[in-house]
């Protein structure tokens, strides 16, 4: 069966953990295959430990103005070369492969994903961010939030609303998601770049099987013997403060969170939970729960589960 989402926090270990760099200069590819008017690569947005953070650009024939932050994160690792989705082609152009093509060279990546945001106009930036464990979760989300203000600032190069931005994300990046959307008005008074002090607002978020409560999630990690994350080996205090269930509120921006109920690397109740203290709190919310789907979706599943994330930014991100 075909899997159209991959959130490996159960394959973790399998993920090099290292900042990702651009080996290149950002390059751009226009073949009409990608669904798309084409790829830029390796746009870097920051630097830290003598390395760039990058992201990729999907940018779509028919722009619609709005776009979609992709977080590539899973167990907290950020670093898929989003050229694996990609053949060379003889006039040095890329064609995005097939989903067979993916599958027999051992797995779907996230691009696959894009393709219905790419269809209904919208551009995607898929971001990476420092790994764990050579980095913690604060440089993580500092990270993070710097690539959403980056995006946020060049916004009119791309084409894109800057009002008109949501995120997305699978298992870490669905954590990391909601952390952004709902802490969005946390400045870093201190950073040397001045676009970097102010708000980050994002208009809508997605994430699927998202860890909330890093204070709960810890424990239950614990009972299976030492946890495997060490991105989430902080204190109590610390947690909480990384935890997204934590900073609901009435203005946080309209969340799609989808969960399969026999998960057990992340815990149903954790999207769960998250999804009832934003209904409590006024935030349009929607928990789409997979019956008999684990830390991830395939087949049939997998197609549902991603038309109803393009649908919530259709209905989100609309034209203003």
């Amino acid at each position: 069966m075909h899997r159209f989402w991959i959130a490996p926090l159960i394959a973790a270990s399998l993920v090099t953990a290292s900042v990702v760099f651009a080996q290149k200069p950002a390059s751009s590819t226009t073949n009409s295959s990608v669904r798309g008017a084409g790829v830029t690569t390796d746009v870097v947005y920051g630097h830290k430990a003598g390395l760039a953070l990058t992201f990729d650009v999907y940018r779509p024939r028919t722009p619609n103005g709005a776009a979609v932050i992709s977080v590539l994160s899973g167990g907290w690792q950020s670093g898929w070369d989003s050229l694996r989705q990609f053949q060379e082609t003889s006039d040095g152009a890329y064609r995005l492969l097939t989903a067979e093509e993916i599958v027999k060279a051992g797995g779907i990546l996230p691009s696959h994903s894009y393709l219905g945001l790419l269809d209904k106009g919208f551009t995607v930036f898929a971001v990476r961010h420092g790994s764990s464990p050579t980095f913690g979760m604060s440089e993580i989300v500092a990270d993070l939030r710097r690539a959403v203000r980056f995006i946020r600032r060049q916004a009119s190069t791309y084409g894109v609303n800057p009002d008109r931005i949501g995120a997305w994300g699978g298992s870490a990046g669905g954590h990391l998601s909601l952390l952004l959307g709902a802490t969005a008005e946390i400045a870093n008074a201190k950073a040397t770049d001045e676009f970097e002090r102010g708000p980050a607002p994002l208009a809508a978020i997605v994430a699927y099987a998202p860890p909330t409560d890093l204070v709960a999630i810890w424990d239950f990690w614990k009972q299976g013997g030492p946890p495997r994350f060490p991105a989430v080996n902080m204190n109590v205090a610390e947690q909480r403060v990384y935890s997204p269930i934590g900073y609901v509120s009435k203005d946080d921006p309209p969340a799609l969170i989808v969960h399969g109920d026999k998960d057990v690397v992340v815990p149903y109740g954790q999207g769960k939970s998250m999804y009832e203290a934003l209904t409590k709190a006024g935030v349009p919310s929607r928990l789409l729960t997979i019956e008999g789907s684990g830390h991830g979706f395939f087949g049939e599943d997998a197609k549902r589960v991603n038309a109803v994330m393009v649908g919530w930014f259709e209905k989100y991100l609309a034209k203003k």
